[in-house]
């Protein structure tokens, strides 16, 4: 159990990094491709009231118009299981990684690694994934800061 807990932890950083450092080079940018729907390079409020809109509905359970306190934790609590789910690999969510969730998500790990595509790990790629840190903003486990 305890090896499966390391196994999930190693993936998860894994995904956050990779997910960072993508967005850093270009290849997303995660919430800000999210609101600016039309791709600008800006945020209109009238994307921003479009984003708000849609939260609102995913949150108004029984859609009537409002949302009360139950149906919001019961969204957040949804919306955690799911980035959770996404976090430890385990795709058809059944509580557990199997071998071959665990190779697939560290395929896809490598692929969001390997930069240029040629399919090897080079040790600039390599670097530039050690150097982003806890959300790519070059926070660094207890030990390991930088030097």
């Amino acid at each position: 159990m305890r090896n499966f807990a390391i196994i999930l932890s190693v993936i998860g950083i894994g995904v956050v990094a990779a997910s960072a450092q993508a967005a850093d080079h270009g290849k997303g940018h995660g919430q800000w491709d999210q609101l600016d729907a039309n791709g600008d390079g800006k945020i209109t409020a009238d994307e921003m009231n479009a984003k708000h809109a849609d939260f609102f509905a995913k949150a108004d359970g029984d859609g009537d118009g409002a949302i009360t306190r139950e149906e919001m934790e019961a969204f957040h609590i949804a919306r955690r299981a799911e980035h959770m789910q996404k976090r430890s690999g385990d795709s058809n969510g059944d509580g557990v990684v199997d071998r071959s969730e665990y190779i697939e998500a560290a395929g896809e790990r490598f692929d969001r690694l390997d930069k240029d595509g040629d399919g090897v790990l080079s040790k600039d790629e390599m670097r530039a994934h050690h150097g982003q840190g806890h959300h790519g903003k070059g926070h660094h486990r207890r030990g390991h800061e930088k030097k």
